[in-house]
Order: C-alpha cells, then sequence, then structure tokens
C-alpha cells in the first residue's frame, strides 16, 4: 500500500490516506489527481489497480474540490510527534537522534511547574539533557535552536524515515534529511 498526499481545495496539506481512499475520492468525483511541473499526473510509477476492464494508476498527491473546514486542536502528548516536530535534532547541540538516544527535555523543569507539554517540551540528547538537569536553559547557559510549537498533521507522520517519499511532495511538505 502507497501513501497518498491529501490536499484541502486550498492546496494546503490535510493528511495522508491510504491508496484505496484516494482512488475511491478521484472515482467518487470528489478529488482530482494533481498534475506536477512537468505536466505529469502526480502518480506511482509502476503501481495501479486492475480489474478485467480497467487499469488505474495509484496516485501520489490529490486534491479536494470542496475546502474542508477543520478545527485543529493540539493532540494528546506523544514522544514520537515531538521528536518528528523537532526533525529528530537535539534542540541544544543539533545532533541527529535516532529513538534510543533521544529524550524528552522539559523547557522549564516539572519540578519547577513546567508541564509535559507541546510548548514546554523539546528533543534532546542524553548528553544536553543531563547538562541542563533540573534548570532552565538560561541558567544552564545552554540556548534553544527553535523555540517549541504545536505540532501539525503532518508531525504525525515521520517522513524522514519514510522509503515511500513522492518527489511530487516537496512543495506542500517539508522532508527530513
Amino acid at each position: 500500500m502507497r501513501r497518498v498526499l491529501l490536499l484541502n481545495a486550498s492546496f494546503e496539506p490535510l493528511n495522508f490516506i491510504s491508496d484505496v481512499r484516494a482512488v475511491t475520492l478521484v472515482l467518487k468525483n470528489r478529488a482530482e489527481v494533481l498534475v506536477n511541473m512537468t505536466g505529469n499526473r502526480s502518480v506511482w510509477p509502476n503501481v495501479e489497480f486492475r480489474s478485467p476492464s480497467r487499469r488505474i494508476q495509484v496516485p501520489a498527491t490529490i486534491r479536494l474540490f470542496e475546502r474542508v473546514k477543520r478545527r485543529w486542536k493540539p493532540p494528546r502528548f506523544r514522544k514520537k510527534v515531538l521528536f518528528n516536530r523537532d526533525h529528530w535534532h537535539c534542540q541544544y547541540c543539533g545532533k541527529h537522534l535516532k529513538w534510543d538516544s533521544a529524550t524528552v527535555d522539559h523547557v522549564l523543569p516539572s519540578s519547577m511547574g513546567g508541564a509535559t507539554s507541546w510548548m514546554n517540551c523539546v528533543t534532546s540528547c542524553r548528553s544536553c539533557n543531563r547538562r541542563k538537569a533540573n534548570r532552565t536553559p538560561d541558567e544552564a547557559g545552554m540556548v534553544l535552536a527553535r523555540r517549541p510549537v504545536s505540532p501539525t498533521s503532518m508531525h504525525f507522520w515521520n517522513l524522514s524515515k519514510s522509503n515511500h517519499w513522492h518527489d511530487d511532495w516537496e512543495m506542500f511538505l517539508e522532508r527530513d534529511e
């Protein structure tokens, strides 16, 4: 199964959906397969659904015809989403991390009333987390690379680990290397 990038009518990314759902939306005339910058349809090469009467190429990027209004509320806190939000890099030293070396650091430590929330937690390597200890970054003489922000729906997909990246997504998504 290949995933398909679903765009709102205004071309903003909404989510990834299954290839079956994408083909269904296109066949029901609720979405269209995008045409990329070279004038070709945004489809997965050599991937198709076959029936006795037809072959349907699996799209890589589709756009809804009608705009979907979505109220975004921050999801419950999850470490994997935090690491995706921070691009799997320590927010103090910039080191690229893997699952076994990444830790959650509370900018305002829990002992000082800091909550486990999107706005108070960042990805940190073990050594920076130990060095900062039970202090704020200012007290520890450390600087955050980026201020913590609430994640978007795209942070729920770890795009850096994906072998199934489609080049047509470049204009809509930021890919972590």
